[in-house]
């Protein structure tokens, strides 16, 4: 993996999250390399650091509007909202953090206004409160297939978005990125932490999607990325609805993996611990690593039937490639595919951010297909075509 901060994994993978997500390497230089001098990690500096990355880049997007240059200006408010979200993903709960992600949710509303595209921000009814989520819908004359996307620890759907793009939409397929239980606003902004059964978020967004004219709500996928695989394996196994399933993380027991994280840290580590107890609802660490021992798929992959695709780095330094390989074995998908991204040909770091396109595109292809067949079309026909 690219190490902008060499030893500091936390870091470093927060810069390549944000390569991922769109960001610019001479951005990130230009605010950060002060950063790399220091004897000691500094959380205020970093958060500072991406701040102005942000406002600088909102200043020129202003500039850009009156200038008339929309498109240009839709593309620097997307950039910052990617840094805003990114400096504040490391702060703990608290003023600076609501604030960040104020920032975030202000930028992304500019991009979407400077540069509109197929973007509509929807609100669906849970028994959470409302979870509130963009739909990416492609250019088509009738309703077409959607794929549900769910993030990961901590991560946001504008985040998300900036991430995915229109790279579904290019293929037929409508992608709604929501925020659910433990995840952007409904953490944020309500409190509300994550829950094991994401079955029960996932029927309440099927619920919604039947009321909509724009989506054929008969082919719904999931796809979840990195924690949000869970998400996705947990829909799968209990949500009937859901017609295929891609993992972008093959999670096995997220309590097994967070016990070992603690169990080997080190008093230089400079990860963010507070995010677990976050996420989990609860008061302590020691707690949370007791909750998170309920977020184990060990017995739900084997009722998982529908087809699946896990994609996983065999460098992961957050989830064992070992998981995803046992995953995969206990699933009881008879169309299931793991593909494991080698250091050789790139991609084989953590939901593949050091090289992010071609795992990307293989899931959107692979959702294409799977998607296609729920419908009864056969296999063959695609590839004639």
């Amino acid at each position: 993996m690219f190490e902008y901060f060499p030893g500091n994994y936390a870091w470093s993978s927060a810069v390549n999250l944000a390569l991922m997500a769109g960001g610019s390497l001479g951005d990130i230089h230009r605010w950060l390399q002060p950063l790399r001098a220091a004897d000691e990690p500094d959380l205020d500096a970093w958060a500072s650091a991406w701040a102005a990355m942000a406002h600088q880049q909102e200043l020129l997007a202003a500039e850009d509007v009156k200038a008339g240059y929309l498109a240009s200006a839709g593309a620097r408010y997307l950039r910052a909202s990617v840094y805003h979200a990114t400096g504040q993903r490391q702060l703990p709960p608290g003023p600076a953090k609501s604030e960040g992600y104020a920032a975030v949710l202000q930028a992304f509303g500019n991009a979407v206004d400077c540069a509109p595209f197929s973007l509509e921000r929807i609100h669906v009814d849970s028994p959470d409160g409302t979870l509130p989520g963009y739909l990416i819908a492609p250019d088509a004359a009738k309703p077409q297939p959607v794929v549900i996307v769910y993030g990961g620890l901590d991560l946001t759907k504008e985040l998300v978005c900036a991430i995915v793009g229109t790279t579904f939409a290019r293929r037929g397929i409508t992608c709604l990125v929501i925020d659910t239980p433990g995840v952007g606003e409904p953490l944020r902004l309500r409190g509300i932490p994550s829950r094991p059964d994401y079955e029960v978020p996932t029927a309440a967004i099927i619920d919604h999607l039947q009321t909509r004219h724009n989506v054929d709500a008969r082919r719904v996928a999931v796809l979840g990325i990195s924690l949000g695989g869970y998400y996705a394996a947990r829909a799968a196994a209990f949500e009937p609805r859901v017609s295929a399933c891609a993992a972008w993380g093959g999670n096995w027991d997220c309590g097994e993996v967070w016990q070992r994280r603690w169990d080997q840290r080190t008093t230089s580590d400079p990860g963010a611990w507070f995010i677990l107890p976050w996420v989990m609802g609860t008061a302590s660490m020691e707690e949370a690593l007791v909750r998170v021992k309920q977020w184990s798929l060990v017995d739900v992959w084997p009722k998982v039937t529908q087809p699946l695709l896990i994609v996983h780095g065999e460098n992961d330094r957050q989830i064992p490639v070992e998981d995803a390989r046992r995953a995969f074995a206990a699933a009881g998908s008879t169309d299931k595919q793991l593909r494991v991204f080698t250091a050789a040909e790139g991609g084989a770091e953590h939901i593949q951010t050091d090289a992010p396109g071609p795992a990307l595109d293989l899931i959107a292809d692979w959702l294409a297909l799977a998607l296609l067949m729920a419908s009864g079309v056969p296999e063959g026909s695609l590839r004639a075509g």
